[in-house]
């Protein structure tokens, strides 16, 4: 006859298939983000073995030029991500579920077992609680693999706010090769697992849905309401199953379908795409600090030949009178020379610059802080206002940047970098350099300044970006 035997409790059933999908995604939109900056590969000597990824792989999975789509959905998956892995390890440390899961001193030698099983090379399978040693093993791993992706996911999401764990890691750079090693890690998962779940067959699969797996009992009489539980338990967990699955692809077509937001200070994207990461802005603001200042370097580590990146708002000609035009928070406009801001104090800056395409470099910049800037033409009224946009000449770039973040006391009206007059194509005559942000917001050739209570429109936030970028 056939015994039903209980396996996984509903409530690991259901993150086991919340995870799938969502870890899938993070996977997904973390290679959307990957393509901008595809640094990483195997080499021996000069001699490149594995490039991570060739232009076919790119193409054929539609990656190309898709960095602010990968941001917005990455940035609100990892919420669902967190909290799953956070109510999973909750539910198994409290249930006592963690017993059944830990490997233990035996686990690596049972698990080389298991495998050789399951190749059909060994005939026997060592004895089996209820998950076996390979599978206790695997499943530690992913919730350690799961921590370490929280962790350097912050680290390089947020290098200035927390600083401090960036360098646990070993630096933005290194935190980001972590990640993404995290990241191949997942995917060599997902593989290895559904081959595993193959090969153990149609019970073991049930198992994850129903709860529970059939075993055959030696018995002279047939109980046919075994039967008849097996298969209504069967029907009912998979429907609800099926349920699920439709409600969940109901839910990411309505969120990649719904109408775009109206075209303000932000576009581009969704509107509750945008509305979640407004809420993400809104948490990034809520933890940001004075205090915490970038990390500055010795002038010998800047680099001698600074990355160009980025020309919009600089193609036209500049006029040979270039003055920045400020405005106050009465309407009334004045103009400032380049020798003018010239005699504030002067200050310098080396730190790691950090573009939102994913590379980095240090780089030394001088000028005088935004912060005596203000406080030398007495805008102290404008800077009790909530932004500060600033605008090219030729009004083609333009960015909207929160008043704590401008106001930051690395944050420099510059005017020199590695001590030279800045070229045309960093921006001269006066560039923005803030180092709490990527560098879409450190806007080269600055025309002009002004202040609002509301956002200002925003050149990439009009293109799906997040509207505060900040580190």
């Amino acid at each position: 006859m056939k015994k039903i035997n209980e396996k996984h409790p509903l409530a690991i059933r259901w993150f086991h298939w919340i995870n799938f999908p969502v870890l899938f995604v993070m996977i997904w939109t973390g290679m959307l983000i990957y393509w901008a900056n595809d640094e990483y590969s195997v080499t021996v000597g000069s001699h490149q073995l594995i490039k991570f990824f060739p232009d076919w792989f790119y193409s054929f999975f539609n990656i190309p030029y898709r960095l602010s789509e990968g941001m917005a959905y990455h940035f609100i998956f990892m919420w669902l991500f967190m909290i799953n892995g956070f109510l999973y390890i909750l539910f198994t440390a409290i249930s006592g579920e963690w017993k059944y899961l830990l490997p233990n001193r035996h686990s690596f030698k049972e698990a080389w077992q298991v495998l050789l099983h399951d190749l059909h090379i060994r005939r026997f399978i060592p004895p089996q609680k209820k998950y076996n040693a390979a599978q206790r093993i695997a499943y530690t791993a992913i919730i350690i693999m799961g921590l370490g992706s929280v962790l350097t996911g912050i680290a390089i999401y947020k290098p200035v706010q927390f600083n401090w764990l960036c360098s646990i890691l070993g630096g933005y750079r290194a935190a980001r090769i972590e990640h993404f090693i995290l990241t191949i890690g997942y995917v060599l998962f997902f593989i290895v697992h559904i081959v595993q779940v193959i090969i153990a067959g149609w019970n073991n699969f049930r198992s994850v849905v129903t709860g529970f797996e059939i075993a055959d009992v030696k018995t002279t009489a047939a109980r046919p309401e075994t039967e008849k539980t097996i298969s209504r338990r069967t029907w009912i967990s998979f429907s609800v199953f099926a349920a699920g699955g439709l409600v969940a692809w109901g839910g990411w077509k309505w969120l990649r379908t719904y109408s775009l937001e109206k075209e303000a200070a932000s576009a581009g994207l969704p509107m509750p795409v945008r509305t979640i990461q407004n809420g993400n802005d809104k948490v990034a603001q809520s933890i940001f600090s004075d205090n915490r200042l970038v990390r500055t370097f010795p002038k010998s580590m800047a680099a001698k030949n600074v990355r160009k990146n980025g020309t919009v708002g600089l193609q036209s000609a500049l006029d040979k009178d270039w003055k920045l035009n400020v405005e106050r928070a009465n309407g009334e406009t004045f103009d400032v020379s380049l020798e003018e801001i010239k005699q504030l104090p002067h200050t310098e800056i080396v730190f790691d610059f950090k573009c939102i395409e994913g590379w980095d470099q240090i780089s030394h910049w001088g000028g005088t802080r935004f912060s005596d800037f203000i406080a030398h033409y007495k805008l102290d009224q404008e800077a009790a206002m909530k932004y500060v946009s600033l605008v090219t000449p030729d009004e083609e770039y333009y960015i909207g940047i929160d008043t704590p973040s401008a106001m930051h006391p690395q944050t420099l009206l510059c005017y020199e970098v590695n001590g030279q007059q800045l070229p045309p194509e960093h921006g001269y005559p006066l560039r923005l350099i803030t180092p709490v942000k990527y560098g879409v917001k450190n806007l080269k050739r600055i025309g002009y300044i002004s202040f609002s209570e509301e956002k200002p429109d925003d050149y990439w936030a009009q293109r799906g970006y997040d509207y505060f970028s900040g580190l």
